[in-house]
């Protein structure tokens, strides 16, 4: 059976067409039954409602979120106040004494020179060598991520910090995994020249 040419009398048969679509895109049948599908409900009110209730929720959220991550005042415990950042040189270092040896941290070592750090004190006066830009005592070397780079002995364990209205707050109660020692064989600039 050969197939009616496009545009024949056969396509411009209304009994042969289709209600809607291009001629021959569904069976007659099956274009009324898609339409009854489709056409069957409204959404109705439920949609609506659901979609005031969620803007609702994430506004709660929202509102929550903002109000706990901008309250004023400072951190509670276990931080502990450590000393004004302005105790610290701004291009160097410097050690602080905590009271009662708060989570067996006696003494914090503040660091601003490229950014503020605070390191568990190892137990010795250590100073920051500008010349050098590392943190020295007489035979050790760490750099300012906390790194032991010359000497022997181990790396600075970081405390976890905040600042609040200038005042340094620092965690002693969990001081953080200290880094591999790399010793490099980094010698004392500043006790050397000093």
């Amino acid at each position: 059976m050969a197939l009616p040419a496009y545009g024949s009398s056969m396509t411009h048969d209304p009994e042969q067409r289709p209600d809607f679509g291009p001629g021959g895109y569904l069976p007659r049948r099956a274009a009324q039954r898609a339409r009854k599908i489709v056409l069957r409900e409204q959404m109705g009110m439920g949609w609506p409602i659901a979609a005031v209730a969620a803007a609702v929720v994430v506004a709660l959220v929202g509102a929550v979120f903002l109000f706990t991550a901008t309250r004023g005042g400072p951190p509670g415990p276990p931080f502990v106040p450590v000393a004004p950042l302005t105790a610290a040189d701004p291009d160097g270092a410097a050690t602080f004494a905590l009271d009662g040896a708060v989570g067996g941290v006696d003494a914090v070592l503040v660091v601003r020179a490229g950014g503020l750090r605070t390191y568990a004190a190892p137990g010795v006066a250590v100073t920051y060598c500008a010349a050098s830009r590392r943190l020295e005592t007489a035979d050790r070397v760490w750099n300012l991520r906390g790194r032991l780079v010359g000497g022997d002995g181990d790396s600075l364990r970081p405390l976890a910090t905040r600042l609040h209205d200038g005042q340094v707050y620092v965690d002693p109660t969990a001081p953080g995994p200290a880094p591999a020692p790399a010793p490099a064989g980094e010698t004392p600039t500043c006790a050397l020249t000093g």
